[in-house]
């Protein structure tokens, strides 16, 4: 009797130990018998994606990689069936293809009028912001109104291009290409600012066009992405709008955090070292373990998910989700607080002339500056190439200025590598009950202030009044 309770006692053990070491990732869809038969019958399933759109997708030696490409990993997983990828050279060539009922879905799409005609959309799996990026010299934008004598590059077969459009019908808007050439085009001063998205285009920027460009709005649309199916075969939407609803919170976030973050590797081998449990103290030690190991891990990737690469203060996403916290800090209690918005004076030249890496080590000392010279409560990260932002609650302007202008005499003063002198431009804003403003107005004063302070010379310190 003790034997087979020991028995019994193993097996309960060795089963959660395998679930811990996600043995069996992937939770079960519950298909029709219907569904199950046409997938049976189907035995593939043809993709097209948009081949240049990092991080979310890419076709890079013939092999779909990005963010995309993982949940298509999980989806063909729980599905059963391969889904092979159908190379296109853009994302113009990939709805041509769908249309012609050479592709069974597109990886990931918005939903319009016109795509309805010939696809089906699921629940979205991916909601992004949607973004206007110009350069650097542009001011932050509230109204987007005032772009209305703008030309806006979007990439030519892009769903939001369709859907600005129908909404902004007064505003001009330039098909291009590619992110990368729609942003070329900005740089070049073709195109005055480009539509997308803040991932996708927070990403080019930090390859190609550091100090060049920055973001200078945020529309209220999200770019809702799910997987579009052909019509001419709903048993296939029905068997992915299923799929997509069985993805975890955890599977996503796992994927978003190797994407969009500094990846890390296992330093333990888990595949080998069940062979060696032989008893269930040991099983029981392994398990504890483990989970000690996911917590450290987890705590590590929810401050690596919030913090620049590079300067390790925060990122852009970060920021705007403390401006949001402050203005309601404000709104329901009255708590005052500054923006000041920091730009490093002729940085370009830096990389022009000593190349990125000295720039990248003049950012991160830059950075440092910043960090190690503001009061506990205040709060710095990077807002895009060499533009920073400090948000502080609890101050007036004038006390602000004061702290702007001692940061100011300190990055003057610091030698920084190979570059030696730098010098820095500040523009302050206040959010106080003398004026009724929104959060978009608040950034755009302070942008404001930053503009005209570099037109007046820079290397000084300017209140948006």
């Amino acid at each position: 009797m003790l034997s087979k309770m020991i028995r019994i006692t193993t097996v309960l053990l060795l089963t959660a130990l395998l679930s811990a070491l996600n043995f069996n990732a992937y939770a079960r869809v519950n298909f029709t018998e219907q569904e199950q038969a046409y997938l049976k019958e189907k035995s593939k399933i043809t993709m097209c994606i948009d081949p240049d759109w990092m991080p979310l997708e890419k076709i890079e030696k013939g092999k779909h990689i990005g963010m995309t490409a993982d949940y298509i990993s999980i989806m063909a997983q729980k599905i059963g069936v391969p889904i092979i990828l159908q190379p296109s050279q853009s994302w113009a060539e990939s709805i041509v293809m769908a249309k012609a009922r050479q592709c069974d879905i597109y990886s990931l799409a918005m939903e319009t009028q016109e795509r309805r005609s010939y696809m089906n959309f699921t629940k979205p799996y991916l909601s992004i912001p949607l973004v206007v990026a110009a350069k650097t010299n542009e001011f932050f934008i509230a109204d987007f109104s005032s772009l209305k004598e703008k030309k806006l590059g979007v990439v030519r077969g892009y769903a939001f291009g369709e859907i600005l459009r129908e909404k902004y019908p007064e505003m001009t808007f330039i098909d291009v290409d590619s992110l990368h050439q729609g942003l070329e085009m900005v740089n070049h001063g073709e195109l005055y600012g480009f539509i997308g998205t803040l991932v996708t285009i927070g990403y080019e920027f930090q390859r190609n066009f550091v100090g060049e460009l920055k973001i200078i709005g945020k529309f209220n649309e999200q770019w809702e992405l799910g997987v579009a199916t052909r019509n001419d075969e709903p048993l296939l939407y029905s068997i992915f709008e299923k799929t997509i609803l069985t993805i975890t919170e955890k599977e996503k976030q796992k994927i978003l955090n190797q994407w969009l973050a500094i990846r890390y590797e296992k330093v333990v081998d888990y595949g080998r070292l069940w062979k060696w449990i032989v008893a269930l103290a040991v099983i029981a030690l392994f398990l504890f373990y483990r989970y000690y190991l996911l917590k450290k891990y987890n705590a590590q990737l929810e401050i690596i998910s919030v913090t620049d690469k590079l300067t390790q203060i925060y990122n852009r996403v970060k920021l705007d989700e403390i401006l949001e916290q402050q203005e309601a800090l404000f709104q329901r209690y009255q708590q005052n607080y500054t923006i000041m918005m920091i730009d490093i004076d002729f940085f370009k030249r830096v990389n022009d002339q000593h190349g990125h890496q000295i720039g990248d080590q003049v950012l991160i000392e830059f950075s440092k500056i910043l960090k190690d010279n503001i009061r506990n409560t205040d709060i710095v990260g990077r807002w895009g190439g060499e533009e920073f932002i400090m948000i502080s609650p609890k101050i007036n302007l004038n006390d602000s200025c004061v702290l702007a202008e001692k940061l100011r005499r300190l990055i003057q003063d610091f030698s920084f590598s190979s570059v030696n002198t730098l010098t820095a431009s500040f523009g302050l804003s206040e959010r106080n009950n003398e004026k009724t403003l929104t959060l978009n107005d608040l950034i755009s004063q302070a942008d404001e202030a930053l503009y005209t302070a570099k037109k007046e010379g820079r290397n000084r310190v300017i209140l948006y009044s």
